[in-house]
């Protein structure tokens, strides 16, 4: 692959319609969540004083109401001509539950905030990018590469992870410095700052979906999928979003509590992991020869279990440090690739695609807060790893089972 394509495709990218608003929209939202997001479970036992029970249930509770909220809303969004009042109402929503964040203390009420408000805030992520997609396809560049689509989807993943860069480490500043109120408020700025592009732009184009329910009425058939494939693979990643659920919301705790680390060196491996992101995820969308994306994504799953042995049988920060590098290759490959692979398997249902797309991590989140709660309360936050790697090997192994029987 020469410098000279890349760099060109990078420049039809940049000239897409309002790439650069939708790119900051974007990081602005990924900071956001990056700067909390690592330090919920710490916040919930240092400051809330829950017991790991409770801290699971409090984030089940907020997964499964993230999966019933996203999948109605996106339902809606379907419906409409124009999907942006959705997606600001999610970030408006995300906005007011990490304010309330700074200053709630008590667990039912800390529920109830999880519940209603970051369900609805977790639609944010899915619905921009529907947006963003929608955007897209609705001002080509003439002579443009037909997966450009699919590419800026890709570039556009990176923007996300580029904030979490920085995100996880200015979190355990703000931590030290002004406390968790301190660390919510600004995450609550980032995602009211993130709405500011969004609302100058017009009403994305019509939905591919929507051309195709138009074909339907005109008599023209519409490519139905296999729901088999789809089943299988939504179950591999769940299995995929429940460990990665899990690895994320215990690490702070696992660095502090069994390695007898900082809060600053949790931040610095976080940080450091979407650092190697960026790069391997612009090769995937520049790269004009891969292999196909169910390859990817299981020798992706195969490596994330390598991932979580490595944190289970590490010391110290070396190993850690090792594992982030095979963390950040497969999170490139499953969050850049995830998307578009589904909406491979989906064809005509763009919208559907991408809401379950999102809802298989929701689901994993699901999961994952009660059965690491209960798991780290019985055996240890390091268990928790090996409990991981176990998982994901299992969807691998959903995966290599589906491409053999030809599911």
């Amino acid at each position: 692959m020469s410098a000279a394509p890349s760099s060109a495709l990078l420049r039809q990218l940049l000239r897409l319609p309002h790439a650069l608003g939708l790119a900051t929209s974007a990081f602005l939202m990924g900071f956001g969540l990056s700067v909390a997001a690592p330090f919920m479970a710490l916040f919930g036992v240092n400051e809330v004083h829950l017991t790991p029970l409770q801290l699971g249930i409090f984030l089940t509770s907020n997964a499964v109401c993230s999966v019933l909220i996203s999948t109605r809303l996106a339902r809606w969004s379907d419906r409409r001509p124009d999907r942006k009042p959705i997606m600001l109402l999610a970030f408006t929503s995300a906005a007011l539950a990490y304010a309330l964040l700074s200053v709630v203390r008590s667990f039912p009420l800390l529920l109830l905030v999880g519940g209603a408000l970051i369900g609805t805030g977790a639609a944010a992520f899915p619905q921009l990018f529907a947006f963003a997609r929608a955007q897209v396809l609705g001002g080509l560049p003439g002579g443009a590469p037909t997966d450009l689509p699919e590419r800026a989807m890709t570039v556009l993943r990176s923007v996300f992870s580029l904030s979490w860069v920085v995100g996880p480490g200015l979190g355990a500043v703000l931590l030290a410095r002004w406390g968790f109120a301190g660390m919510f408020l600004v995450t609550a700025s980032c995602f009211a700052l993130g709405m500011l592009p969004l609302l100058r732009m017009p009403a994305a184009a019509p939905r591919p979906a929507a051309a195709a329910e138009g074909q339907r009425h005109a008599g023209q058939p519409v490519a139905t999928p296999t729901r088999s494939p789809v089943k299988w693979v939504a179950l591999a990643f769940v299995l995929y979003g429940m460990s990665l659920s899990m690895g994320m919301t215990m690490f702070p705790l696992f660095i502090t509590r069994v390695l007898g680390g900082s809060e600053g060196q949790a931040g610095f491996l976080v940080g450091l992991c979407a650092l190697l992101e960026i790069p391997v995820m612009l090769t995937l969308a520049v790269a004009r020869r891969l292999p196909s994306k169910a390859t990817l994504v299981r020798a992706a799953l195969l490596l994330f279990a390598v991932h979580f042995a490595m944190i289970y049988f590490s010391g110290g920060m070396p190993l850690l440090v090792a594992s982030q590098a095979l963390r950040a290759a497969v999170v490139a490959v499953m969050a850049g690739l995830g998307m578009a692979y589904f909406q491979d398997l989906m064809p005509g249902r763009f919208g559907a695609a991408t809401t379950l797309f999102a809802n298989t991590s929701n689901i994993g989140g699901m999961l994952a807060g009660v059965v690491s709660g209960a798991c780290a309360q019985a055996f240890g936050y390091q268990a928790v790893y090996l409990l991981c790697a176990a998982l994901t090997f299992g969807g691998w192994a959903v995966m290599q089972w589906m491409t053999r029987t030809g599911r």
